[in-house]
């Protein structure tokens, strides 16, 4: 069976444990690079692959990255392409979320140089990504797709192809309006029976098995009602990702109320110490909590 030649890049929250799998992978020459050396370092003590600095002598069959926003994307990318590790069937997914103003870039950047491109953003947390039980959301060519699908199965479990290239981060896009609403909710319920003087032990077991229950409900309700909030996916990068939702809702003339109000509530923490902490500590945003 074939080695392929793999670089991943960003080995943060996420793709640290996603890297970890592909390390793994017998059947791949595994490259890793992270701009903070110290956690480059600090992987390489868990796992095992080579590190790249855009002098290596390889050309790469995957490039797979997993970065923070539109800039850390392209700040690689640019630099990537004056190298030569690519060949003319190399393959890129980027698993990071990003506008589609971005994705447009990097196709026509990548079509100069004749590299195929997948964007496949990923949702299932932290913990999907410890577990390699990701969901993908994959937009680009479905013969590159399925090129790729046995490399992307080594970190994840659910795999969907969604059509053109964009439309990948547009379902990624849907996800994010889904489950910032579904927090907000959580936050005003919880406050509600805050305030109504409720049992919240007594509110969970009452709710988990019904039908409002949820996997945010199951997992932040218990941690929010103990003031815990160091559960992975920080305000920052909801932040982020609902204003290139925004962007794109303006673009169709769409007016997402609840998102837009969620939005804010999340760009008000951007200040404050909760920047840095999960998602679920939107409830610091009301007023009456």
């Amino acid at each position: 069976m074939r080695t392929f030649k793999i670089l991943f890049v960003g080995l943060g929250n996420m793709g640290f444990h996603m890297a970890g799998y592909l390390s793994k992978n017998k059947n791949l020459k595994l490259f890793v690079f992270n701009r903070t050396k110290s956690v480059e370092l600090e992987w390489k003590k868990k796992f095992s692959a080579e590190s790249y600095n855009f002098k290596n002598d390889i050309e790469f069959d995957f490039i797979i990255s997993c970065l923070k926003d539109d800039h850390a994307v392209n700040s690689f990318f640019n630099k990537f392409l004056i190298s030569s590790n690519f060949h003319k069937n190399s393959i890129i997914i980027d698993h990071s979320t990003i506008s589609l103003r971005q994705i447009d870039l990097l196709s026509r950047l990548f079509i100069k140089r004749k590299i195929k491109f997948l964007d496949a953003p990923i949702t299932g947390g932290e913990e999907g990504a410890k577990k390699g039980s990701l969901s993908v959301m994959v937009g680009g060519n479905k013969s590159i797709f399925n090129k790729s699908k046995r490399i992307i199965s080594t970190y994840s479990k659910s795999i969907t192809h969604m059509g053109k290239l964009g439309s990948g981060q547009l379902t990624k896009f849907t996800n994010q309006i889904l489950i910032c609403g579904i927090l907000y909710s959580i936050s005003e319920a919880y406050l509600f029976s805050k305030k109504n003087k409720l049992d919240q032990k007594k509110i969970f077991n009452a709710i988990k098995n019904g039908a409002a229950n949820s996997w945010q409900f199951t997992n932040r309700y218990p941690t929010l009602t103990k003031n815990k909030f160091n559960f992975g996916f920080s305000t920052e990068l909801m932040t982020k990702d609902l204003s290139y939702v925004l962007q794109q809702a303006k673009k169709v003339k769409l007016n997402l109320k609840l998102t837009k109000s969620v939005f804010n509530k999340y760009k008000s923490l951007q200040s404050t110490i909760y920047k840095k902490y999960d998602t679920s500590s939107i409830v610091k945003s009301f007023n009456d909590q």
